[in-house]
């Protein structure tokens, strides 16, 4: 058996940023609102593509030669839809990090003897935290839908394809550890938001646009939605799409590459800045 020691301090840091999320009801919304949607797009993707692909209402044709939901299949295919609701958990981050400021608390910790280093540590524990909530989430709600929608002889491939469930949990820390750096260097919340959802959704597409595709795949918020690309399956074959076999280890040393340098200009900012 493991015991978990009580008085390390990253179990110490760990707790203090706990008891300040679950004491914020706005981390309860923007949590509880990420599991219901994930939960409900989860359940009701299969029957949507299907209902699309015969044209009718009522129409319950699979997907050909393969379900949505079916080992191993499923977690590539739920990893790749997961990662578009990523924001949900984002602005989590956001809201803790920029009311650290609005609220002084950040001085406070630093006076009562908190540093710096131990504040942007604990910050980065409840953000591997919130990733792995997220991963749990997906795999046990994977492991439903797959159990319901695979034959029963197939249920020795449930753990084939695991890789997209670690790329999953990686997708999830750095889009967060992202927006920790632009909390950090922005300190308002609203500023922050608008700035994540302006580079992720038009100012970095463009530039990927202007930029050869061996030089674009290397942006940031493209290396970290790359991890999980579009799923192999019958119904997209028929589009002539080109398909992710596997997790691509350069993608991954990239999003790495890019935690490391986030981390270390939110710490460089927080060293500098006043608080």
């Amino acid at each position: 058996m493991i015991f978990i020691n009580k008085k390390s301090p990253s179990v110490k840091l760990l707790n203090i940023e706990l008891k300040k999320q679950t004491n914020n009801k706005t981390f309860w919304v923007l949590f509880i609102l990420y599991c219901i949607v994930i939960i409900a797009v989860f359940a009701g993707t299969q029957e949507f593509i299907n209902n699309i692909t015969t044209g009718k209402k009522n129409a319950s044709i699979p997907i050909p030669k393969l379900s949505l939901y079916s080992f191993p299949y499923i977690w590539h295919n739920l990893g790749f839809i997961a990662g578009y609701f990523k924001i949900f958990l984002a602005l989590i981050v956001v809201i803790s990090i920029t009311n650290e400021y609005s609220f002084k608390t950040i001085r406070q910790n630093i006076i009562c003897g908190l540093s710096k280093k131990d504040f942007l540590f604990s910050k980065i524990l409840f953000i591997a935290l919130l990733s792995l909530a997220g991963t749990l989430l997906l795999f046990i709600t994977g492991i439903i839908l797959g159990l319901i929608n695979t034959p029963s002889e197939s249920y020795n491939l449930i753990f084939n394809d695991c890789q997209y469930i670690l790329a999953y949990f990686l997708e999830l820390f750095s889009f967060m550890i992202f927006a920790l750096f632009c909390s950090f260097l922005l300190k308002k919340s609203g500023l922050t938001i608008s700035l994540i959802l302006l580079y992720s959704i038009i100012v970095e597409p463009i530039i990927c646009v202007k930029l050869p595709d061996v030089v674009a795949k290397f942006m940031p918020v493209n290396s970290i939605s790359n991890l999980i690309q579009l799923p192999n399956s019958s119904l997209m074959k028929l589009f002539g799409f080109q398909f992710q076999e596997n997790v691509s280890l350069l993608n991954v040393a990239t999003v790495i590459a890019y935690c490391v340098l986030f981390i270390w200009l939110t710490y460089y900012f927080l060293k500098k800045n006043d608080l």
